[in-house]
């Protein structure tokens, strides 16, 4: 037998404790069967339920719908393995997690917790349950991760190469903008602002102190790419020398100012800078290659039907 001691686990929370799919809760109306996992089934509802938690770029519903029922056989994998070895979690620990729960979720309220249970329809051991095979499964998860797989430099030196987009910082310009409505009118005999700006160039005044003056939104500076604004906006902007400033640009029924605050060339940060994110990067592929094999043999052991 084998005992997880628990930590703090990354189901603390009643969001990722809830909301986390497990096979067979207590009270699940047994509906369609989509796959049986040795002795577990996997239900419609189970799937759904999936879907809905993940976010996804892609629209595809079957590639959404393959994804989902690959990632619910591999929690009953997990589940299976754990019990095959007799595994057994403290229950010490389990208490403490739940302590965590409603002291993070409800003030340390278990009235309103029970509530909480009850408008879900979800009995107190069915949640204690569902929180007990979660913290399983990312336990089982937990067992393939290693922090000493062997990180040669020229694999270092291949992903540099092979992913320069990520670590190159485009041109950039600190960015500020005075910008007022194009109907708006000053107080100053009812003229509007942008014929107070034209009247105030042609009377010797500045750009920076008219731009002060006419600017309704006192917008934050901020740092730019030329994708990062709108056409119009950039093109003028990104031909500014530093400390310049535009002419007025009317874009979206606004009158715009543009001030360059300092401005950056492209740069491309070196390998020295970016080594130890290039290595975590190919850790966390190396730990995810290893999980899938484990997956794999679990799957040789034991029959799954679809």
């Amino acid at each position: 037998m084998f005992l997880f001691k628990l930590g703090k686990v990354i189901c603390m929370s009643m969001g990722a404790v809830m909301f986390i799919p497990l096979l067979l809760g207590e009270g699940k109306v047994l509906d369609k069967i989509v796959a049986r996992v040795g002795d577990e089934i996997i239900t419609q509802q189970d799937l759904e339920g999936q879907i809905c938690q993940f976010s996804y770029q892609s629209q595809d519903e079957e590639k959404i719908r393959t994804f989902c029922l690959n990632h619910l056989i591999e929690q009953a994998l997990l589940l299976q393995d754990f019990n095959a070895r007799k595994g057994n979690v403290v229950t010490s620990q389990l208490d403490n997690q739940m302590n965590a729960i409603v002291q993070d979720n409800f003030q340390g309220d278990y009235r309103a917790f029970m509530s909480y249970l009850i408008d879900k329809e979800q009995s107190f051991v069915g949640f204690r349950n569902d929180l007990k095979r979660s913290i399983i499964i990312h336990a089982m998860r937990q067992q393939t991760l290693k922090s000493s797989f062997h990180i040669s430099p020229q694999a270092v030196i291949d992903y540099y190469r092979a992913h320069l987009d990520a670590f190159t910082q485009l041109a950039s310009i600190l960015l500020e903008q005075k910008c007022f409505k194009a109907d708006s009118m000053l107080s100053d005999g009812e003229i509007k602002k942008i014929d107070y700006y034209h009247k105030g160039l042609q009377e010797g005044k500045s750009v920076a102190a008219l731009a002060d003056a006419l600017d309704e939104f006192n917008l934050p500076h901020m740092w730019y790419t030329m994708s990062e604004l709108a056409p119009c906006l950039a093109e003028k902007a990104f031909s500014l020398p530093g400390g310049g400033y535009s002419e007025i640009i009317e874009h979206n029924n606004l009158y715009f100012i543009l001030h360059v605050l300092d401005k950056r060339n492209t740069y491309v940060k070196p390998l020295v800078e970016v080594q130890p994110m290039i290595e975590a990067c190919l850790l966390k592929e190396m730990n995810e290659q290893a999980f899938q094999q484990w997956i794999q043999v679990l799957k040789s052991k034991t029959p799954i039907e679809m």
